[in-house]
């Protein structure tokens, strides 16, 4: 597929952002994770970023347990004196659509925002799941992926046609305009991101499709996978963020900044150690 040509203005200087995945708030000791993102907090603070991204699952349970660890982890963010993203995960459906968007202050669970001249899309994986109705013959197509690809699971989900559209509309505007783009997902959208046991966004061959066309595309960003991941494809950086929730674990990643400027993307954890450094084209 024949890709759109425009080249990659990337940021004016350094940027730089938080960056946060799978905390599943509740799963263990409350007051330890409050310990532990606090201290994401501080090096975040101290290391002068200009926004934090939470790439989803922030918290564990169902039904009343969710609705309690939502409102805990949430007063929790609240704390952090900076601009706080919130990407939709499939453990953050726990609670209600309408109650996650609430509390994390979501107008959607799929929008997009800016800042030096990138366009930043963030993408609501969860928006055809094993729970919804699709109402149209090419969404319900996608549910049924469900039953025949055998890397989508039942804590996966799909996006629909008129995220869809949507997706196309922001990529074609950040083409004209000029902008580079970074797509965030809590759901890995390659193989060689994630593996047969947490699985893929459903339809990910067709969000592939339509992101192979176009040239400006520096990073796609996801999470869910408890480990990390890296490959670069059709002239994109692929992430799969390791998760805040495995932190006591080796290699004991909790939390990372990535950096970008007009010829590198830099990943760091806590430690800053670098982790990634890929080329900006």
């Amino acid at each position: 597929m024949t890709r759109k040509s425009s080249k990659k203005n990337t940021a004016n200087g350094t940027l730089r952002f938080g960056i946060l995945t799978d905390v599943h708030f509740g799963n263990g000791d409350r007051s330890e994770e409050t310990t532990g993102l606090h201290a994401c907090f501080d090096f975040w603070k101290k290391n002068n970023v200009d926004f934090v991204v939470q790439l989803g699952d922030l918290i564990d349970g169902k039904g009343p347990e969710a609705e309690q660890n939502l409102a805990g982890v949430t007063a929790v963010l609240r704390d952090y004196p900076g601009t706080l993203y919130h990407v939709a995960g499939n453990h953050c459906l726990g609670v209600s659509l309408d109650l996650y968007l609430k509390e994390t202050g979501l107008a959607s669970p799929y929008y997009t925002f800016d800042n030096n001249g990138i366009r930043f899309i963030v993408l609501h994986g969860m928006d055809i799941n094993p729970e919804t109705n699709p109402k149209s013959d090419p969404d319900r197509s996608r549910k049924n992926l469900l039953m025949h690809d055998p890397w989508a699971n039942l804590y996966s989900g799909a996006i629909g046609e008129t995220q869809i559209n949507w997706l196309v509309q922001q990529l074609d505007e950040a083409m004209q305009s000029g902008e580079a783009a970074i797509i965030f997902c809590h759901f890995p959208l390659l193989k060689e991101t994630s593996d047969k046991p947490h699985g893929l966004l459903w339809n990910h061959n067709e969000i592939i499709d339509v992101l192979r066309r176009y040239s400006n595309i520096i990073a796609c960003i996801t999470g869910h996978l408890h480990r990390g991941a890296y490959v670069e494809r059709y002239g994109m950086h692929f992430l799969t963020m390791a998760p805040f929730l495995k932190r006591s674990e080796p290699p004991h990643y909790s939390c990372g900044i990535i950096e970008i400027n007009d010829t590198l993307l830099t990943v760091k954890d806590q430690n800053l150690n670098v982790l990634h450094e890929l080329k900006v084209d």
